[in-house]
């Protein structure tokens, strides 16, 4: 992937991709993706005010999360075959369907139908952010990094302002307008996402081989060992990404402030925006391993601090010194995916790197709330150290693995 530093300033990088894709794609590409944080916490919060049952909001909301994790690289495998165009439309059909029939039956049909309801919403939700970086690397090898630099700060702004636009809703309307609101955005953004000219630039697989295509960076062996180090990073991140949501809320919890948890995780979001802008500034020389390891071990002392803080202030500080080091981790990892890709195939991977992510997280989330129950908040934080442990030696890997 080249680094734009190398040729002009990352200022000029960032201003050209209005020209390269035009600023009604990044809106589409923006809030298209909103929906996406939005849609299991909606449906969390009304299949468990419609039954008046956590459980069973706590399984619908699981189905959703399942239903995407399984959705989306076949999705992606579909729209290398296919175009992203058609697949994007029948997604949008099929998930706003659900989540209006959803709504319409939730609490007056068996707990099996709503939850089957829920992983139709989750199987069916476009996946606009990992498309959006397959459409980038047709349009521009040169400005990819800074594209996926505003691509990664796009997720880190959806993640913070999604959840707590679900929760503003449902408390100011109803959770039912909630999930509506999630659907009405899909039916105006990802339509607008995928309708846009620059679907047309990707390439579609073609059963025979083409012997011009020239994306092919590894050969055989090479290339499938750095997608499961791509992948295996990706969990790994998602891992960090749960079990600091759970640690931080946790923490919390114990210093009398069980509502803060939401805006300590969104401090530590906002460090990392900053940081993955400035990715695009790095010098060429600092090549993806070396950032991909250095990122790992900066989460990991974040981790460290955080499970030693005794106080409000101090977890902060090391939560955004952690945040500082994720962004940049992701940029990193999207960015070898890139790298690696087969003309025709960007598709798959991409979305597939994203379920590793949204898989991660469920473990982590999971796992570091029941560790916290028992053992508190550091219990939860040492799960994030771990999972940066873990991303560290795959860096290592990779890096031997490339040479």
């Amino acid at each position: 992937m080249t680094d734009p530093s190398s040729g002009r300033s990352a200022l000029a990088a960032y201003r050209a991709l209005p020209s390269l894709a035009g600023w009604g794609y990044l809106i589409a590409t923006s809030f298209g993706r909103l929906p996406v944080s939005m849609v299991p916490l909606a449906i969390l919060t009304l299949a468990t005010s419609a039954t008046g049952s956590i459980a069973v909001g706590g399984v619908a909301a699981a189905a959703t999360a399942l239903g995407e994790a399984v959705g989306a690289p076949v999705g992606g495998a579909l729209s290398d075959r296919w175009g992203q165009r058609r697949v994007l439309m029948i997604g949008v059909v099929v998930n706003v369907a659900s989540a209006v029939a959803f709504v319409l039956t939730i609490g007056n049909v068996p707990d099996g139908v709503a939850v089957a309801l829920a992983g139709l919403a989750g199987l069916s939700l476009p996946q606009v952010g990992p498309l959006s970086r397959v459409r980038w690397l047709a349009m521009s090898r040169e400005d990819v990094s800074a594209a996926f630099a505003f691509e990664g700060v796009v997720d880190e702004v959806v993640y913070i302002i999604g959840p707590a636009l679900v929760g503003i809703v449902a408390v100011a309307l109803s959770p039912q307008v909630s999930l509506l609101a999630a659907a009405a955005l899909i039916a105006v953004f990802v339509t607008q996402f995928a309708l846009h000219r620059t679907a047309a630039l990707v390439p579609r697989r073609d059963t025979k081989p083409d012997a011009e295509a020239v994306e092919v960076a590894e050969p055989g062996r090479a290339r499938w060992a750095m997608a499961a180090l791509v992948l295996g990073g990706m969990l790994a991140m998602g891992v960090f990404f749960g079990a600091s949501q759970a640690g931080l809320t946790a923490f919390a919890q114990a210093q009398g402030m069980p509502d803060a948890g939401a805006l300590f995780y969104a401090v530590m979001a906002v460090g990392s925006a900053v940081t993955t802008l400035a990715m695009v500034a790095l010098p060429p020389s600092i090549g993806p391993w070396t950032r991909w390891i250095g990122a790992a071990v900066g989460m990991a002392l974040g981790g460290v601090g955080m499970t030693l803080a005794p106080t409000v202030p101090i977890v902060l500080l090391f939560a955004v010194f952690a945040g500082a080091f994720q962004g940049p981790a992701l940029l990193t990892l999207y960015g070898v995916a890139g790298s690696i890709v087969e003309r025709g195939r960007a598709g798959v991977l991409m979305t597939l790197t994203g379920s590793g992510v949204v898989l991660g997280v469920g473990i982590g989330t999971a796992a570091g709330g029941a560790g916290a129950a028992t053992g508190g908040a550091a219990v939860a934080f040492s799960l994030v150290v771990a999972a940066s442990v873990l991303l560290a030696l795959l860096g290592a890997v990779g890096r031997r693995v490339r040479r």
